[in-house]
């Protein structure tokens, strides 16, 4: 059995079965909960649905105006860019507890007098008996426990960023589930079904996750065709006053295309045939201040990916002749054609390079001041650090919100270190403030 149909064959074997399974009565489950995501809370407080299984349709939406400015090191000129982006969310619960979701996402480009638009999210929720829930459609999913790097998160499409995204996460096209077995266990599962000609075109993920103590940990499983199997394992306790979260995984190869040299020449492989370890952990806490519970709060957080590049790789200024030419665009947006380069362009041209993820060994930390200067300010002071090349970025700002649902917002991105991932673009820091109002 090919390892595609081996991971959809336990995913059906789930959703055939999970209703027979014996669970806890349905008042133990919450099921907001259960279906939230990272990005946002799809259930507004108060939306549920009235005594008598009345319809309803909930609108709500968020628009941001963005203005930026970047600084580049080469350049005595900044580059300036202006853009909106509008998010809007309907929220239908309908009867027998089904319910469905929507975030439509709009950007409107004055500088190019362009509009793109995106459906973000768009997915519908049921459930067999209270027993076990399902939502099918697009969704951002809650797959990993730390902040930034989920190692074993290989469902959602689209990775968390470090510096804000203005908008919301591409959602991934499938059909999760979710049984619970009171407060002690859960089973969930996503069938990956985007992108799928055929069956064995399908992906699939399982985690099971129990309750030891005071500790909640899973572990888990992802496969899909031409990809060796990937396993998780993902805890989450407290040691004291710290929070620890953390997770891990292991494939037989990388399963990502990486550049390589065959025979003096650059190439591109699908994947490194070696067992690739990958694993992240988070220590947080939070302080009280004044009268105010966790009003500061601190978090770090590590990552080691051993299919990562190592040190130099960036800087690296020999230029290598290509296996292959490659057609690219250049600085003007001509079409060229390349036979020979540096891996650092080689790595660009290919669509290859992803920020934060380049590397073998990071780190990040994360500072959260409430109540800053204003009841309504909150300060954040983030970095992180690529420790093989010694770069990083410092993320600082201020966002204010009050109670009419305004929301002004500062972000200052420095970029630091010699030359290597986060200097690499040539940008010394890059400037943006933000205008928002939700309804």
């Amino acid at each position: 059995m090919s390892k595609a149909v081996w991971g959809c064959a336990l995913t059906g074997f789930l959703l055939c079965s999970a209703p027979f399974l014996p669970v806890a009565s349905a008042g133990e489950v919450d099921e907001d909960a259960l279906f939230s995501s990272p990005e946002m809370v799809t259930q507004p407080a108060g939306s549920a649905v009235p005594e008598g299984g009345k319809k309803t349709i909930g609108f709500s939406g968020e628009m941001t105006g963005v203005t930026e400015t970047t600084a580049i090191k080469a350049s005595t000129q900044n580059i300036h860019h202006s853009y909106l982006v509008a998010n809007g969310f309907i929220d239908a619960r309908l009867k027998n507890d089904m319910k469905a979701f929507a975030n439509l996402e709009t950007v409107h480009d004055p500088e190019k007098s362009s509009n793109t638009f995106e459906v973000r999210e768009l997915f519908f929720d049921f459930n067999v008996d209270r027993r076990v829930y399902l939502r099918t459609g697009k969704q951002v999913l809650q797959w990993g426990r730390c902040g930034l790097w989920n190692p074993t998160d290989l469902v959602n499409i689209e990775r968390k960023r470090f510096i804000r995204k203005i908008g919301y996460r591409e959602g991934a096209y499938g059909l999760k589930l979710h049984a619970p077995f009171g407060a002690r266990q859960n089973i969930y599962g996503f069938l990956d079904t985007g992108e799928a000609p055929t069956l064995e075109d399908l992906g699939g993920a399982l985690k099971y996750e129990f309750l030891v103590g005071n500790t909640e940990m899973a572990f888990s499983g992802w496969a899909k065709k031409t990809y060796d199997p990937v396993w998780g394992y993902d805890f989450s306790t407290r040691l004291g006053e710290v929070d620890v979260v953390g997770e891990a995984s292991v494939s037989r190869s990388s399963n990502k295309r990486q550049i390589f040299i065959n025979q003096g020449m650059l190439d591109v492989r699908s994947k490194e045939d070696e067992w690739t370890p990958r694993a992240s952990i988070n220590f947080s806490r939070g302080f009280r201040m004044g009268n105010f519970n966790d009003r500061l709060r601190l978090s770090t957080e590590f990552f080691y990916d051993h299919s990562g590049y190592k040190k130099g790789f960036l800087t690296d200024s020999t230029a290598y002749p290509f296996a292959a030419p490659l057609v690219t665009r250049d600085a003007a947006g001509n079409i060229v054609t390349r036979t020979v380069g540096t891996k650092a362009s080689f790595l660009l041209d290919n669509d290859l390079y992803e920020m934060n993820q380049l590397s073998r060994h990071y780190g990040a930390l994360f500072l959260t001041f409430g109540r800053f200067l204003l009841s309504d300010m909150a300060l954040n002071v983030n970095y992180v650090r690529n420790f093989d090349d010694s770069t990083g970025v410092l993320s600082s700002g201020v966002t204010y919100r009050n109670l009419s649902d305004l929301t002004l917002g500062l972000l200052v991105n420095t970029f630091t270190g010699p030359a290597g991932e986060y200097t690499y673009p040539m940008m010394k820091y890059n400037v943006q403030l933000t205008g928002g109002i939700s309804f």
